[in-house]
């Protein structure tokens, strides 16, 4: 099905936070409270973030936004202060329909025109690391890491621009 998909607003803020619900893999709001959860949707709006948004109807079923963080204070898939860190979430019952891949398209066509690279954390188990890297991203060497639940992640990037992709 095709699933309109439009850049994200200050407005846009709910939805953020509803689909880094998804993102984190929780199924509870309470869990977003948590600092390093939340750091990805509070404020959402402010300079430097970009997102876009996917619906069905008036239902928001998606979204993938980037924000940049400084070394102070670092997001989970922190690379530098000048790449922005990946943050997507798909309702559960959307999943494997291609809405990951029409929020990326945009979105990392939009990140090209201002960052060199973008870089997020994934869970090594986590399906979406085939998307990752069917739409460019490579893992960063020596980024795994335990997570907060125990299990592994690691680092992905994408090179924006043709000479940054043999660095990582």
């Amino acid at each position: 099905m095709d699933y309109p998909i439009r850049p994200l607003s200050p407005e846009d803020k709910p939805i953020v936070w509803e689909m880094l619900r998804y993102a984190a893999h929780e199924s509870s709001w309470e869990a977003l409270q948590h600092p390093l959860i939340a750091r990805y949707a509070t404020d959402w709006g402010r300079p430097g973030d970009l997102g876009y948004g996917a619906w069905h109807a008036a239902t928001p079923i998606g979204a993938a936004w980037l924000r940049l963080w400084p070394e102070a204070d670092k997001g989970f898939g922190y690379v530098s202060d000048d790449i922005p860190e990946l943050a997507i979430g798909v309702a559960p019952d959307y999943r494997g329909q291609g809405v990951g891949t029409r929020l990326l398209t945009p979105l990392l066509a939009a990140a090209k025109e201002q960052f060199s690279a973008v870089s997020l954390s994934v869970r090594g188990d986590n399906p979406a690391v085939h998307l990752y890297s069917r739409v460019g991203f490579v893992p960063v060497s020596d980024s795994k890491s335990l997570n907060r639940t125990g299990s592994e992640s690691f680092n992905m990037i994408f090179a924006c621009r043709l000479e940054h992709q043999a660095v990582w």
